[in-house]
């Protein structure tokens, strides 16, 4: 059967032929040609290395400076959910290399190697989705009842350990289906790592993901809404500090409506081809599967910057580390740093990198003193020191770096910021 373009009409029942699907149809009408088909996956295998290596080096930073710094220190359940979420992107932005050969050459690897990546892309998928609502949730009840909090601190320390463990196993339930049927797959003699077998089970784990994303997506909105209500009100609503600063509040807000604006211009656009693929009998959507897939996977990378690099903690351990690594030997050079020089390593250094001195007189010796020291019986006259209560530690303290306690009023505009 062979179209008619002289009216710029046609629709797919127009074609008849016996071999020739529905589905074979619509690639050859608005699928791209094999030039554009071949740029598309080259572009994509080029974006997810890019994605890996940026998203790798930030979430292990993150990762790093939790485990070195943060382990014995856990203010907030926060801190915990930015942990597990940082672990659950590194372990997805893992199967990156994988899904960019599968890509661009097909799937040249084992069965179990697929079934591994599936799950790994639908279980970190699932519990990163999770624990951002668990975030939110975390933000509005210290915003809403910060006494609550600070007196319940070390139960809600517990409860957001347990809350992690389940948010990882309804992911891992989550993701069974898709364990199960996952598989390589041949199409046009090309390999790829699909789920096969069953398209009700395709139907059911792109549904799966749909309702988690808007659930999420619900949690997140309301949750981050509500915070910037009460930010945004000032000192006379309930909970807030008075202490407060203007522009920390400003900066706390636009750090919120950041978090929703990316994580609904990354993952939106995906869930929304993963309806209509889902939803319509008919879709043509190759372009968009690797455009919208290609923005999912970069949220991974921008996790660390708007959950983490933006507080002044996080900086703070990035410094020690950096510090601890010698990595900032080469970037501050203005730093003063003892010179060592090694008994017997002096012969090779050239004489004239070292400065003359003009020699001075040596002084004459010291003679001792013609005046007896002074008797202890002539201090039994002064009245003894004794040490005012509670202060007797500080030269302690001092001495060793240790800050002094301070009470300070409770400060919501800080605390509410991330990375803290």
């Amino acid at each position: 059967m062979v179209l008619s373009y002289q009216d710029g009409d046609w629709e797919l029942s127009d074609y008849h032929s016996n071999d020739t699907t529905e589905e074979d149809v619509l690639h050859e009408i608005c699928g791209p040609g094999e030039v554009e088909t071949e740029a598309i996956r080259g572009f994509q295998s080029f974006m997810f290395c890019l994605i890996f290596l940026l998203g790798v080096a930030g979430n292990a930073l993150v990762i790093a400076t939790f485990a070195l710094y943060r382990r014995h220190c856990l203010r907030s359940m926060t801190d915990i959910f930015l942990l597990h979420l940082a672990l659950a992107d590194l372990l997805l932005l893992l199967t990156l290399p994988l899904q960019g050969v599968d890509t661009y050459l097909g799937w040249v690897f084992s069965e179990p190697l697929c079934k591994a990546t599936r799950a790994g892309y639908t279980l970190n998928t699932y519990s990163g989705l999770m624990l951002l609502a668990c975030i939110s949730v975390d933000r509005y009840v210290l915003v809403a009842r910060p006494q609550e909090v600070l007196r319940l601190r070390s139960r809600l320390l517990a409860g957001g350990k347990l809350t992690s463990l389940a948010v990882w196993l309804a992911a891992f339930l989550l993701s069974v289906p898709e364990i199960r049927y996952a598989g390589v797959s041949v199409e046009g003699g090309d390999s790829y790592c699909v789920v096969r077998e069953s398209p009700a089970v395709k139907r059911i784990t792109s549904m799966t993901l749909i309702t988690v994303f808007g659930l999420s997506s619900v949690v997140m909105v309301t949750c981050y809404s509500c915070v910037g209500k009460m930010l945004w009100a000032g000192p006379g609503e309930k909970g807030l500090s008075k202490r407060g600063g203007w522009r920390r509040q400003q900066r706390t807000l636009k750090l919120m409506a950041a978090l929703v604006v990316v994580f609904l211009v990354f993952q939106l656009p995906y869930t929304v081809v993963l309806w209509h693929k889902m939803a319509a009998e008919a879709f043509c959507s190759t372009f968009l599967d690797y455009v919208t897939c290609t923005l999912a996977y970069s949220r991974c990378c921008l996790n660390p910057i708007l959950y983490t690099l933006m507080g002044s903690r996080f900086r703070n351990d990035v410094r020690k580390l950096a510090d601890a690594t010698c990595c900032r030997r080469h970037l501050c050079r203005s730093r003063p740093r003892p010179l060592v020089v090694k008994a017997g390593k002096c012969s090779s250094m050239p004489t004239s990198s070292f400065p003359s001195y003009p020699s001075y007189p040596s002084s004459p010796p010291l003679t001792p003193l013609s005046a007896p020291p002074t008797p202890l019986s002539s201090f039994s006259s002064l009245t003894p020191y004794t040490p005012r209560r509670n202060l007797h530690h500080i030269p302690e303290m001092l001495t060793s770096n240790q800050v002094l306690p301070v009470e300070e009023p409770f400060d919501i505009a800080a605390a509410s910021e991330f990375g803290l």
